[in-house]
């Protein structure tokens, strides 16, 4: 019985031993794999910022003189195109902007 018992012992040691050899080489992929793709995203994102550095130059040079009220106006008229042409909202949902139909103006209750 004795024997028995300790080749069991013996048996979870060794299934322990390979387990933990097995997490160790699972983690170390696992944190190569991450090092890489921190690498390969910093690449990018730097390619990206020196592609991107003159266009936000100039709107910062220009952005004070935009006129903001003539920005609204055309705001204001795109949403009234869009709702009385659905046909045109796919259009702007596309580059991310989804207008809300105006709202019907309150009505004060008979009395």
């Amino acid at each position: 019985m004795n024997e028995n018992l300790e080749e069991q012992v013996d048996s979870l040691r060794r299934q322990n031993f390979i387990l933990m050899l097995a997490l160790i080489v699972v983690s170390g992929t696992v944190a190569t794999y991450l090092a890489y793709q921190s690498r390969t995203t910093g690449k990018i994102l730097e390619a990206t910022r020196q592609q991107t550095a003159p266009i936000i130059q100039v709107y910062n040079q220009i952005e004070p003189h935009i006129n903001h009220q003539q920005l609204d106006t055309f705001k204001n008229q795109l949403i009234a195109y869009a709702t009385a042409h659905p046909d045109f909202q796919p259009v702007l949902e596309k580059y991310g902007w989804h207008p809300t139909p105006p709202t019907a103006p309150a009505v004060a209750p008979k009395k």
